[in-house]
């Protein structure tokens, strides 16, 4: 067989990632990410890492007051190249979780999550080497307002303990 071939063949069994798949992999990693929640200011240590061959991104975030302590566990799949589906997890308990819907779109990852009394609207979105996380809280009467928002850096992990 000729090197020529059997390049081609390589390059044919390897097909480029989607958009969505793409888009989740630009998250591995540890992000600092010093924020803002309900108008607070917040220290919060992100890391995304694949789980389940590929097929899932964990994303965990860890707040870093010890006299207000918060943890996340998100994890995130995609379905055909664009669309999402997520779960949310968090130390405020299970009554509290909620599955999420969304899609990726010019990279810019968009999940909403529907709480009883809002859906939060989560968009994660390519900023120089990091990202930016907002989420906004959209009431069933048409009414919103910014419940948080990250500016994601690349950190080293370290030896941060996430809950996950």
């Amino acid at each position: 067989m000729s090197v020529a071939l059997a390049a081609s063949l390589l390059l044919l069994s390897d097909p480029a990632p989607s958009p969505a798949h793409a888009a989740l992999d630009g998250l591995v990693g540890c992000w600092d990410a010093p924020g803002e929640v309900m108008g607070k200011r917040v220290a919060t240590l992100v890391r995304a890492a694949w789980r389940l061959g590929g097929r899932y991104l964990l994303l965990e975030s860890h707040g870093l007051d010890p006299a207000d302590p918060y943890d996340a566990a998100i994890t995130i799949g995609d379905h055909d190249g664009t669309r999402l589906s997520a779960w949310w997890m968090d130390s405020f308990g299970a009554g509290y979780s909620a599955a999420g819907k969304g899609q990726v779109a010019d990279g810019t990852i968009a999940v909403d999550y529907a709480y009883p009394d809002a859906v939060y609207a989560n968009r994660i979105a390519p900023q120089g080497k990091g990202w930016r996380w907002t989420i906004t809280e959209r009431k069933p009467d048409g009414s919103e307002k910014p419940f948080a928002a990250y500016t994601l850096t690349p950190v080293k992990c370290g030896d941060t303990a996430f809950a996950f």
